[in-house]
């Protein structure tokens, strides 16, 4: 969404363009919905109609090429997942929408995978990219050892490369081994505590499995 100026007044969903920059309107406001989805659907229409496929990629930048969508970066946890994911061997194309680029957004399309980190909202826009770029997706949790690991797993499954697996379980074991002492700390805090998780932020059912990783 760009700034509009007082000479400039798009229709609702239209993009326009003002000193090379384009702009783009939404009518969704309050995020429309019951759930705000109605919100997300008409955001979602917008980015496929003006910004996926517009970039000048034609072919991945790489083997094992992704986009991260339902990824807010809202404490960071963005830049690490992506850390991790290069390390392993990933190129991460795009990022939807935190710490995302509008410059990025436009090559979405030329990803070979799909990461959906977020169970509903995004599910639109994944489908959207599977119908018209035959792009498919895969459901993943980066919240908690456990969810990470797994996510990490059924990656390297999919692409079903020998080199890309083995260097998935190198970092993993890692990264573990680098967290433990910390999570081992946070234990004797935790353990035996409740939590009660008021789902709809954030993903927060994504959070139970981190919960009973601290002995939640």
């Amino acid at each position: 969404v760009g700034l509009i100026g007082d000479d400039i007044q798009p229709v609702a969903g239209e993009g326009r363009k003002r000193h090379g920059i384009n702009i783009m309107a939404f009518s969704c406001e309050g995020y429309k919905g019951v759930s705000q989805s109605a919100g997300h659907h008409i955001a979602n229409n917008g980015l496929m109609e003006w910004v996926i496929g517009q970039g000048d990629l034609e072919e991945p930048p790489g083997k094992f090429s992704v986009n991260m969508l339902g990824e807010y970066n809202i404490g960071g946890d963005g830049w690490e997942i992506e850390r991790i994911l290069k390390e392993i061997g990933y190129d991460v194309v795009s990022v939807m929408t935190g710490d995302g680029s509008y410059e990025a957004l436009k090559n979405a399309h030329v990803a070979q995978l799909n990461l959906v980190q977020c169970h509903r909202s995004i599910n639109y826009i994944a489908e959207m990219l599977e119908k018209k770029y035959g792009t498919p997706w895969l459901k993943v949790n980066f919240i908690g050892i456990g969810s990470t690991v797994e996510s990490l797993r059924n990656m390297a499954v999919y692409f079903g490369d020998e080199r890309l697996a083995a260097k998935t379980e190198e970092v993993i074991a890692r990264e573990v081994a680098r967290v433990e002492p910390a999570i081992n700390q946070y234990k004797k805090i935790c353990a035996g505590k409740t939590a009660f998780c008021f789902v709809g932020g954030s993903r927060g059912h994504h959070y139970q499995g981190l919960y009973r990783e601290l002995g939640i």
